[in-house]
């Protein structure tokens, strides 16, 4: 059975009426936050606990000879 003109018609508009999709290149890029003074004090405390980890490491191994 053929398709009547009015059918098809019909068909057509619809598929125009439909909203566009946004496209993936749209979108804002956003930078992201920078922590690094955030994470100062927490850098800071880090660092100073390796070393002290480091120097009473050193200590047991020194010990470990000694005793």
């Amino acid at each position: 059975m053929p398709v009547s003109t009015r059918t098809s018609h019909r068909r057509q508009s619809t598929r125009r009426l439909q909203p566009r999709r946004p496209s993936l290149h749209t979108t804002r890029h956003l930078e992201p936050p920078d922590y690094s003074r955030d994470y100062a004090d927490v850098r800071r405390d880090l660092t100073l606990i390796a070393i002290i980890s480091s120097l009473l490491f050193i200590g047991v191994v020194g010990l470990s000879f000694v005793i």
